[in-house]
């Protein structure tokens, strides 16, 4: 397929900075990789000086595999990554100016918790007190935000100044030598901010930068960008504000909004044509957006004429609302594969009903978002071993293994093992060489003294062997067997985990990594990115998940307020609800073909029931851009009690005032004449039922 006439004056933009408004569907990643393939070829830039940077691991795949499609080659020497991998590599180079070694780890979600709990525990800090989560989310925040510990305003929760235990962290993760994910941007910043000399050699590496999504980056991010393209200017932003749907992690979508203002001179280049969704799916889609104030104006135009229009039904509760999903699924099988369908919802939560009704339904399902591969807890052991063999493991590498399996090494003795290890100075692999020799030495080491003569005696034989002495490892310290112990369904899942491990550390190192970069490697891969996409069942994943996917089939669930929009951005008010109404947006936009959204009357959340009014957002939509099936209209059961009640101006729906519950809406009506009851949803006291004929309602 060509370039339209937008991609084209895109790809062949001059030097300076390029805003490039991608709507969905519009073939940004193809622009992408044509304007870097026509500043190889047409304008004479080196492709290794030229840097492309993407949000994820599979989207940095994607564009290093669309680059060899184009230009060959791998891709031509074009350095491609995320802004964690891509940082990772310049403090491979300049880690030292900062005091750490050029080869120091990076700690993974899972170890970061754990020392986050150490430093609780070591300060007598319950986690009643203080949740060690919370903490971690503070912290990140402020790394986000580009604070380092000094430069971060104390925080008091429940007594204590959490800008003490930020520094305290801090300084754990530079004695054991790692960095966090954060640590790996705002440490590029820094060295881009305070140390001219390596900033110099770090934005003089490239002459052009072109980055993906920018209206997700955060306010670190967006300084790393802006810092690394201070001199030649050459930045080229691909992005749409119209998809911002990550504020609540700290993306900021002012900085799309604002490029303009930041790079002088920028161009702008609006691409509109969409070649995903029919005419009738973008017709809502724009319909939708178009009420959001704040924002590039821009319009999607399809490039698929007709198609059905989208459906919205409104079913009795969640239990109806999932078997009108089966329904239209199975009758979508006749010609489209399960993969091709899903169902996206607001809250992980709302699974539950659908789950339940698709497995009586037999049809299967897969949920998008599990746990990540590198995030299991037999492939954490594995790896601990492995780096213990392979001397690139860390004191948390060595406590995490000291008592897997069991050797008699409880909590104290781990304490007692990370005391001698901390008291030592020494590295790991220089420790252990130490503790060998030792003559004497506590309890807990001497039943930790044969798994690490173990390794000791496994060095010089793993050197040779394809996976560097995993497997034999694994089972001469008897934690296969360990594995094997837990049954045959898990004991063998787990058993296929370490062979897939074992299988993908092989072929790493034969294409030239060591065990240093492979666990750098495995550190940077993100929750979520490992789903199976060979699977024929239909998705089931959050809305928030399922941006930069598409489908044939599409069903939104609960587009009802409370949920889209969700409570929590009604409550922060019109940029929430924005954000929010942007999300709905996105899930739109995901559907080729088929598009239905769902509401239920009674839904019910934490063992509550509760009776959603259909989403703000479809409210004042026509039948043009979205048909509402007659579902829409008020239930039968409501109409006798409606009627009597008519001469009140009581209806579902109204807004009344009750003398001691204050506001509320009217959610239910039944009955007849005196006997008439009335749900109301206050707003301050939550549901009450009453009789009307004593409930003394005033209408708003």
């Amino acid at each position: 397929m060509s370039l339209n006439t937008a991609q084209q004056a895109a790809v062949e933009a001059e030097d300076g900075p390029q805003l490039i408004l991608a709507g969905a569907g519009s073939g940004k990643t193809r622009t992408v990789v044509h304007r870097i393939g026509h500043l190889i070829a047409n304008r004479g830039y080196a492709p290794h000086r030229i840097l492309a940077v993407t949000f994820t691991n599979k989207a940095a795949k994607e564009l290093q595999q669309r680059l060899s499609d184009l230009i060959g080659d791998g891709g031509g020497g074009v350095i491609s990554g995320t802004f964690h991998s891509i940082s990772l590599r310049f403090l491979r180079s300049y880690a030292d100016v900062l005091g750490y070694p050029k080869s120091f780890q990076v700690i993974d979600s899972d170890d970061q918790k754990t020392l986050i709990k150490r430093i609780l525990k070591a300060r007598n800090i319950p986690s009643d007190r203080l949740h060690p989560s919370f903490l971690s989310s503070w912290i990140e925040q402020q790394k986000n935000a580009g604070y380092l510990p000094e430069q971060a305003e104390s925080m008091l929760w429940s007594g204590l100044d959490l800008k003490d235990l930020y520094i305290a962290y801090q300084d754990e993760l530079k004695t054991l030598e790692r960095m966090d994910f954060s640590d790996l941007i705002l440490n590029c910043v820094v060295l881009l901010r305070d140390y001219k000399d390596v900033a110099t050699a770090m934005f003089t590496r490239f002459d052009h930068i072109l980055v993906d999504e920018y209206q997700d980056t955060n306010p670190l991010q967006h300084e790393w960008l802006c810092l690394l393209a201070q001199e030649h200017q050459n930045l080229t932003v691909v992005g749409d504000d119209d998809q911002s749907i990550y504020g609540w992690r700290g993306a900021d979508v002012r900085h799309i909004l604002d490029f303009e203002r930041v790079w002088h001179n920028a161009k702008v280049h609006r691409l509109e044509e969409n070649y995903r969704s029919t005419e009738a799916i973008l017709k809502l889609a724009n319909a939708i957006i178009c009420n959001n104030e704040d924002r590039h104006a821009k319009t999607l135009h399809a490039t698929r004429e007709g198609g059905l229009t989208p459906e919205f039904h409104v079913c009795v509760d969640e239990y109806a609302e999932a078997r009108h999903m089966a329904k239209l699924f199975n009758a979508r099988y006749a010609n489209v594969q399960w993969s091709k369908m899903a169902v996206l919802y607001r809250s992980n939560r709302q699974s539950l009903a659908i789950e339940q009704i698709f497995r009586e339904e037999d049809i299967p399902y897969r949920i998008i978002g599990g746990l990540s591969f590198f995030a299991r807890m037999e492939i954490k052991d594995a790896l601990a071993f492995w780096a213990m063999l392979n001397d690139c493991a860390d004191s948390m590498h060595l406590l995490r293994i000291c008592n897997k399996p069991k050797r008699g090494i409880g909590a104290k003795g781990q304490e007692t093992i990370a005391a001698l290890l901390s008291a030592s100075g020494l590295r790991v692999v220089d420790w252990i060489a130490s503790m060998l020799q030792a003559t004497s030495m506590p309890a807990p080491m001497k039943k930790l003294l044969p798994l690490l003569q173990l390794i000791h005696a496994m060095k010089s034989e793993s050197e040779d062997m394809p996976d560097k002495g995993l497997m034999l490892l694994l089972e001469k310290t008897g934690y296969i067997d360990s594995l094997k112990a837990l049954g045959d369904v898990e004991g063998e899942s787990r058993m296929e985990n370490i062979k897939t491990l074992q299988n993908y550390i092989e072929l790493s190192l034969a294409s030239g990594i060591t065990p240093i970069e492979f666990m750098d490697r495995a550190a940077l891969m993100v929750s979520g990115e490992e789903d199976n996409d060979d699977e024929d069942a239909v998705n089931l994943m959050s809305l928030h998940r399922a941006k930069g996917l598409e489908f044939d089939t599409v069903v939104l669930a609960g587009v009802e307020d409370g949920m889209l929009p969700h409570q929590r951005a009604l409550d922060e008010g019109e940029a929430g609800i924005a954000e929010e109404r942007r999300l709905l947006y996105v899930g739109v936009t995901r559907a080729e073909n088929i598009l239905h959204l769902t509401s239920a009357r009674l839904r019910r959340i934490f063992g509550d029931m509760t009776y959603p009014m259909p989403s703000r957002f479809i409210a004042d939509l026509d039948d043009g851009v979205l048909f509402k099936s007659e579902k829409v209209k008020q239930p039968n059961m409501f109409k006798q009690a409606q009627a009597a009640s008519a001469v009140q101006g009581i209806a579902v729906g109204a807004y009344v005032n009750h003398p001691s519950f204050g506001d509320g809406l009217i959610v239910d009506l039944e009955g007849d004449g005196d006997a008439v009851r009335v749900a109301i949803e206050f707003d301050a006291v939550g549901l009450k039922r009453l009789m009307l004929k004593y409930a003394a309602l005033t209408v708003l």
